[in-house]
């Protein structure tokens, strides 16, 4: 076989190595790439923020302004009826209802954080029961009334703008505005202290007292 021959054979080998050579570095930095890829994008997904909780709650209607209350403190909303009054009690304390075998102390949370006499009510009307959260023996459930049926709301957290509470009302946790609509969410708590001293005169009485 010529010389001549024998090169372009070489030649052409050393030229398929060299291609072959080329394709798995291509292969190579794809697969690379595509790593960096996955890697990032995980990267991505697990630095995200989680998104905010979501909030079941209730929105009650009240005369100016709507009362914001967790869906689990709720106990049940009955159509309103006349509480049996007691003597001597703010104006906003409008007496006692039976539920469930229960003096259930009523009053309105509207009148009272707005230091004002309590509203007319309507055939819309509802009291709406509540637990007192303060385990208290005494008063376990508390009667707000409010001015219609209220409606289930889920809020997320981030959704909620505080408002402020320029007048430090009583029995008030905070104002704010969902929805761009005015709320009042409650202070359960305080509220059980105010209504135990206004319908009795003393402190609430707790399990451990």
């Amino acid at each position: 076989m010529p010389v001549t021959s024998k090169k372009k054979k070489t030649a052409s080998k050393a030229a398929k190595r060299k291609v072959t050579r080329r394709a798995a570095r291509k292969k190579t930095s794809k697969r690379a790439a595509t790593a960096h890829q996955e890697r990032s994008a995980q990267r991505t997904v697990s630095t995200a923020p989680a998104p905010a909780p979501k909030l079941h709650c209730t929105l009650a209607p009240m005369q100016k302004e709507s009362l914001l209350i967790p869906t689990n403190v709720i106990a049940e909303v009955v159509e309103y009826t006349t509480p049996d009054p007691l003597d001597s009690t703010p104006q906003w304390f409008l007496g006692h209802i039976d539920w469930e075998n229960r003096q259930i102390p009523v009053f309105s949370y509207a009148a009272l954080i707005a230091g004002s006499e309590p509203g007319e009510v309507s055939s819309k009307s509802r009291i709406v029961i509540v637990k007192s959260l303060s385990e208290s023996a005494r008063l376990p459930y508390l009667g707000i009334v409010i001015s219609d049926i209220p409606r289930l709301v889920s809020v997320q957290a981030d959704q909620i703008e505080h408002a402020g509470d320029e007048g430090k009302s009583l029995g008030v946790f905070c104002r704010i505005n969902v929805d761009q609509k005015a709320a009042v969410i409650p202070d359960l708590d305080r509220l059980t202290h105010l209504i135990t001293h206004a319908a009795y005169g003393i402190l609430p009485i707790t399990q451990a007292d």
